[in-house]
């Protein structure tokens, strides 16, 4: 098994004796579970003598009340990467638009049905951000476009005028337009960029989501998806094992909704921290790519940054395996403040021992 995600602390306990990591190649919430969700697990472990509830019947009514649809125009699943290869499953494309860079499963999902790929790049100049030029792009031949709002692993948004414009070219057309909005709920303004609204006028148009990042849930698995096309959350349904939400994972949903100020909160904090965090890799002479969310973007002139801080017990995500990017390119988390300091610290021993090594090798010239 090739395991190319971030948060893989288990082949670095393997590798390392047990040791654990600090763990900046997963963008979790460094706040941790809310103690309210943690409570509301523990209690729904008596439950769990019983099958979970196949149509997460209380977790769909809370979302419907969350976003004012109907709880019949959500389907929950294990994780969001699960729905996209339901939707693959149900939609069956021919054709598919995606960036590059964006999160590795779309292109994965899509493949396994026989689709064939086109890719809009995206480019370092422009801070990775898509521009007006994707209208371009979209052309009746297409069957489903996937777009990543913020961007994984770029942390940049997509203007909401023109994410309006890519939304009535898709309607125009008949394509399937799929936005993964799992990293929104960490943005200052996370309202301005939701296309909630939007989903009254396409009956095309999926949005995903996920509590993983956010409620820092990823071991429990828990995203969903809402769409006013009923026929195609009837088939999300079908197209996979009936019990794909556990017991615990219900309950964590259902609590993590009730959290009203968890997400702003959050958002705030992780602001400050990122400003902080991106200046003071600046200060050390690396690229940094502007963030709008939890994880930065950057470039390292040390090619092998990711096996130097493992060897400092420090975990990050190399992004050579991110279409669009190479093996100097990485992305981190925010995580606390103290975390952050201890990361900088790290890197400064890095860099110093990099140069010390560079000298030594002119010397022996």
């Amino acid at each position: 098994m090739r395991y190319q995600h971030g948060g893989d602390v288990y082949s670095y306990a393997e590798r390392f004796g047990g040791l654990k990591p600090l763990d900046f190649s997963a963008n979790i919430n460094p706040r941790g579970i809310p103690l309210s969700v943690q409570h509301a697990m523990h209690e729904a472990i008596d439950q769990c003598i019983h099958y979970p509830d196949p149509a997460c019947r209380e977790l769909r009514k809370a979302l419907g009340h969350r976003w004012n649809l109907s709880p019949e125009h959500f389907f929950c699943a294990n994780g969001a990467a699960e729905i996209f290869y339901r939707l693959a499953a149900c939609i069956k494309p021919k054709t598919a638009l995606l960036t590059a860079p964006t999160f590795g499963e779309y292109e994965t999902a899509c493949a396994l049905v026989g689709c064939s790929m086109q890719f809009y790049p995206l480019k370092a100049c422009n801070n990775f951000c898509v521009t007006s030029s994707i209208l371009e792009e979209i052309k009746p031949n297409l069957d489903v476009v996937i777009l990543c709002n913020p961007n994984n692993p770029t942390g940049c948004t997509i203007a909401q005028e023109l994410l309006e414009q890519i939304a009535k070219h898709c309607q125009r057309f008949g394509i399937w337009l799929i936005l993964d909005e799992c990293f929104g709920d960490f943005l200052i303004d996370a309202q301005a960029h939701e296309m909630r609204p939007w989903l009254d006028q396409y009956d095309r148009l999926v949005i995903v989501r996920a509590f993983t990042k956010m409620y820092a849930v990823p071991g429990v698995r828990l995203g969903w998806c809402m769409s006013r096309n009923q026929d195609l959350i009837s088939q999300l349904q079908t197209a996979g094992q009936p019990w794909n939400v556990s017991v615990i994972a219900q309950a964590c949903g259902i609590a993590a909704l009730a959290c009203t100020d968890w997400e702003k909160d959050t958002a705030k904090q992780i602001a400050e921290s990122r400003e902080w965090l991106a200046s003071a890799l600046t200060a050390l002479g690396i690229q940094v790519f502007h963030s709008e969310v939890n994880y930065l973007l950057f470039l390292s002139p040390i090619k092998d940054l990711k096996e130097q801080l493992m060897q400092r017990g420090i975990l990050i995500r190399s992004c050579a395996n991110y279409r669009g990017l190479g093996a100097q390119y990485f992305r981190i988390a925010v995580k606390s403040p103290a975390d952050n300091q201890v990361f900088i610290q790290t890197m400064k021993e890095v860099l110093v021992h990099a140069s010390e090594s560079n000298h030594g090798a002119r010397d022996c010239v």
